[in-house]
C-alpha cells in the first residue's frame, strides 16, 4: 500500500510521498521543535528508516515545550520532544510522562547551547559581575535558566540575584547590544556572531558545563498509558531514533541538506554552525544531571532518572 509522511506546517500541510510497498504501516504522530536539536525524525523519514520499520510518521512542528507537553498529555500526538528539566518538573507534579529515547546531547567538546554572551567592551567579566543583572533565555524554568544559575553559583556569583526574561534566540544578540538585557544564553544558530573580529559580543561561559560534562539535554517522551497500549510501536520508534542519531552524527553534510528543507534555511547556513550531536541510547547517567539541577534550583523532590525512563528505552 502507499504510505506518506504528513507535515503540519503553520499555513497548511506538506505531503511527502513514499514508494508503494506490500508492508502495512502503523500511524505515529510526533511533535517537535523544528531545528537541529530535534531533527532525528526528519532524517528518519528522508532516509526511509520509518518506512522500513513499518511506521507512517506524522510530524507536527511546535515551537514551545509546554505546548508539546499539552499535545502529548491530551493525546493530540503520540510522542513529543522536550528538555529533561521540564519533564522532571512535570514528574514532580504527577504528570504520567515517560522518556523513551534520547535527542540532543551536550558535551564539553561540542557546545551547541547555553553559550552565555555579553558585550565585548562591557563590564561583565565574571559570574560575580552578573549579580543583579538581567539575562535572556529562550524559556523559563527549564534547562536554559537553571544552567545559568548553576554556573553563576559555581563561580562565585549570587544566583538568587539574577533576573531572567524570555526571548527568542534570533533576538538575543540585539538584546545584548542594545542593553535591553545584560547577557543572553544563545545557541549555535548565533555562534557566528561571536567569531567576528569586529563584533560587539563575546562568550562569557558555556553554562551547560555547570550541569554536566556529558548529558542529554532533551528526550522523546510519551504517556505511560500510551506505552501500555503500544509497546511494539514504541520499541520500533526507539530503534529508529537510534538509527537516525547514528546516521546524522556521521553525515553532517547530508543531514544538513535534509534539515534545511524542513526548517526553510540554506544548507550553507546550517553547515556554518556547530551541529548538534545526538545520543543513540537513553541511560540514567545521561538523564540524571538535568534532574539534579532541577532539584537544586527549581525545588522539585529528588528522584532517580530510572523512574521516568521506560524499560522499552533500554
Amino acid at each position: 500500500m502507499t504510505t506518506r509522511a504528513r507535515f503540519l506546517i503553520a499555513a497548511g500541510v506538506l505531503a511527502a510521498a513514499r514508494p508503494a510497498g506490500a508492508q502495512t504501516t502503523t500511524p505515529l504522530r510526533l511533535a517537535l521543535i523544528p531545528g537541529d536539536i530535534a531533527a532525528q525524525p526528519y532524517y528518519a523519514i528522508d532516509q526511509g528508516f520509518f518506512q522500513k520499520a513499518g511506521i507512517d510518521a506524522t510530524i507536527t512542528p511546535i515551537t514551545g515545550g509546554p505546548a508539546i507537553a499539552s499535545a502529548v498529555a491530551s493525546n493530540a500526538v503520540d510522542i513529543g520532544y522536550s528538555n529533561v528539566v521540564s519533564l522532571a518538573v512535570g514528574h514532580d507534579r504527577g504528570l504520567p510522562f515517560a522518556m523513551i529515547a534520547p535527542a540532543n546531547l551536550h558535551t564539553t567538546q561540542v557546545v551547541t547551547a547555553g553559550i552565555l554572551t555579553v558585550l565585548k567592551a562591557g563590564p561583565i567579566r565574571s559570574a560575580k559581575d552578573l549579580n543583579g543583572k538581567t539575562i535572556a533565555v529562550n524559556a523559563l524554568n527549564n534547562i536554559s535558566d537553571v544552567a545559568v544559575r548553576a554556573w553563576v553559583d559555581a563561580n562565585g556569583g549570587d544566583e538568587h540575584s539574577l533576573k531572567f526574561t524570555e526571548m527568542p534566540f534570533p533576538l538575543m544578540p540585539e538584546g545584548v547590544r542594545t542593553g535591553r538585557v545584560d547577557a543572553a544564553s544563545i545557541d549555535a544558530s548565533n555562534e557566528q556572531i561571536l567569531a567576528r573580529p569586529d563584533g560587539e559580543l563575546r562568550r562569557l561561559a558555556n553554562v551547560f558545563d555547570a550541569v554536566g560534562s556529558r548529558f542529554v539535554v532533551s528526550v522523546w517522551f510519551t504517556t505511560t498509558s500510551w506505552l501500555e497500549k503500544n509497546p511494539a510501536l514504541a520499541k520500533a520508534f526507539v530503534a529508529v531514533m537510534a538509527q537516525s542519531a547514528t546516521w546524522a552524527n556521521a553525515n553532517h553534510t547530508a543531514s544538513g541538506a535534509i534539515l534545511a528543507k524542513y526548517v526553510n534555511k540554506k544548507p550553507e547556513d546550517i553547515a556554518a554552525v556547530t551541529r548538534v550531536p545526538y545520543a543513540a541510547r537513553l541511560t540514567p547517567d545521561l538523564v540524571q544531571p538535568s534532574i539534579d539541577v532541577a532539584v537544586k534550583y527549581l525545588g522539585i523532590k529528588p528522584f532517580r532518572a530510572a523512574e521516568m525512563i521506560s524499560p522499552l528505552a533500554r
